[in-house]
């Protein structure tokens, strides 16, 4: 991936040129995975296995039916045809929850439905559509099967879907819907998992205000906070906290140390060497440890460091202030630090390699990342710039399928060059289908 970037005083690396892949790969030699927890089932979806689940039953518990029908022993409608049907009494009837009885008479036949569990003797079951019911006179009430049934035809034998002790779901697993109700299934109430990272999200500058409250002429309203927000969580985290926080030192220190409570912290603004930019200097300046800082070139500035709080080391990335510079930044770094924290394999963002398509009116091509449509022209990929994204970016970003790298460093930016496109991973199914 052709991302560049400037590491400074990161142990074992001068401040020369790295690709991102480098830089991920500092960051997360330094993060620890979350520790294992114990979680209700409810607060698992997406959480990663600690270790292996085992059965520990057979599910189904017992022989049961898998379809609607007639449980009957399959000798007994060896001779069946329809010309000449096999007539059984029906001797009862099983509902769901509902004990069935001891064994099945020979000769007989015990209504079913799917999923419940045959008498005792039962072997097979006849489908509702392969009998005809019959009520002869005195009112027993019996049926004719038409068509002769095998040996645990219909039937799911005790043990079927898991047998008791077998692997159910090693460690490891992502746990999803169908993950969850598995464990349900099995009577498993929790899980030992590691959970989903606690993200606090602190947005900074003076100028900011909440999304509900009046901005004034020179203010502006916090997007970057429901921005970051919906990122994290498409991503796999939960937001703890969301602060919006201003330049004065004091209030901005007391933002950032009350985010270290969470499992990573995610601070907008304040990432330039401007005089009202002061998370760097709010950090050392209330003696929280700075163990690494990476500084990434890309489109605007960002950083990461390990910070102290009592005994726990937390994780710490600063993304631009801007949206569209926010997101790449989101996307190639903070993406793979959540994926580790949560113990999954390391993925990075995904990329597509496109032609740039004709650039409208207004768009300052000397932008490192362009927002763009992807869309296919035969074999390749185009991309097509949105509209001018110099500022916020956010009427550029909307319905955009990914960022191409572009400007001055890559040569002149035209119509018709090759460009590489970061797709955020929400979008992913674009580059997939690039494969």
């Amino acid at each position: 991936m052709p991302f560049i970037a400037v590491a400074e005083s990161m142990p074992d690396a001068a401040p020369d040129a790295l690709t991102i892949d480098e830089i991920v790969a500092a960051m997360l030699a330094v993060v620890d995975v979350l520790p294992p927890a114990q979680r209700p089932l409810a607060e698992c979806r997406g959480a990663v296995l600690a270790h292996a689940v085992t059965a520990p039953v057979d599910l189904p518990h017992r022989c049961v039916a898998s379809r609607d029908g007639y449980a009957v022993r399959a000798v007994d409608t060896s001779t069946a045809t329809s010309a000449c049907p096999v007539h059984l009494p029906v001797v009862g009837e099983s509902a769901p929850g509902v004990a069935s009885p001891e064994a099945l008479p020979t000769g007989s036949a015990f209504r079913v439905m799917t999923g419940t569990p045959l008498p005792d003797g039962a072997d097979a079951v006849v489908r509702s559509e392969d009998a005809v019911a019959a009520a002869p006179e005195g009112g027993v009430h019996e049926i004719g099967v038409i068509h002769p049934v095998a040996r645990g035809q219909f039937v799911a034998d005790a043990g079927s879907e898991f047998e008791h002790g077998a692997e159910v779901l090693p460690a490891g697993t992502v746990l999803g819907p169908a993950e969850l109700a598995v464990m349900a299934a099995l009577g498993l109430a929790d899980a030992l998992v590691v959970p989903r990272p606690r993200v606090a999200v602190v947005v900074t500058g003076s100028e900011l205000r909440r999304v509900r409250a009046d901005p004034e002429l020179t203010q502006l309203h916090a997007s970057n906070g429901v921005l970051v927000t919906a990122m994290v969580e498409a991503c796999g985290g939960v937001v703890e906290s969301v602060r919006v926080a201003s330049d004065d030192p004091s209030e901005l220190a007391d933002a950032l140390l009350a985010a270290l409570r969470a499992d990573l912290v995610l601070t907008t603004g304040g990432t330039g060497r401007g005089a009202n930019d002061l998370t760097s200097r709010v950090l050392q300046e209330r003696e929280v440890s700075s163990l690494r800082d990476v500084k990434v070139r890309g489109s605007r500035p960002a950083s990461f460091r390990l910070l102290r709080r009592d005994d726990r080391l937390v994780p710490h990335l600063a993304l631009p202030g801007r949206p569209v510079a926010a997101t790449i930044a989101f996307c190639l770094l903070a993406w793979p630090l959540l994926r580790h924290l949560s113990a999954r394999p390391p993925q990075r963002a995904a990329s597509v390699r496109a032609r740039l398509g004709a650039i409208p009116p207004g768009v300052r091509t000397f932008q490192r990342f362009l927002p763009v449509r992807l869309r296919r022209c035969g074999r390749e990929w185009e991309a097509v710039p949105t509209r001018d994204a110099s500022l916020y970016g956010l009427a550029a970003a909307v319905g955009a399928h990914g960022f191409a790298l572009v400007g001055q460093e890559h040569g002149e930016v035209a119509a018709g060059r090759l460009v590489q496109v970061v797709v955020p991973p929400w979008l992913d199914t674009v580059a997939h289908d690039a494969d």
